[in-house]
């Protein structure tokens, strides 16, 4: 009875750092892909999801089509 209840217990844990896992993910504002993303902040006002890939890119891909800086803070 002792290993049923120990099974039990590891089952329910791994399925709590599965379900934690799963809700961490977003879908990236950039490239669209379902990945740990973190919030941003677009120049303090709009926020936007994006991975650490798309971070840079994004900033100066948006700077230079608006021709403004754009600053992106964590949220």
């Amino acid at each position: 009875m002792e290993k049923k209840s120990e099974a039990y217990r590891e089952f329910h844990r791994m399925k709590q750092n599965v379900s934690r896992c799963v809700n961490s993910l977003e879908l990236c504002w950039s490239c669209e892909r379902i990945c740990e993303c973190e919030q941003w902040l677009a120049n303090e006002a709009v926020p936007v999801w994006l991975c650490m890939e798309c971070l840079s890119e994004v900033s100066y891909r948006l700077a230079k089509q608006t021709a403004a800086p754009l600053a992106l803070l964590p949220a």
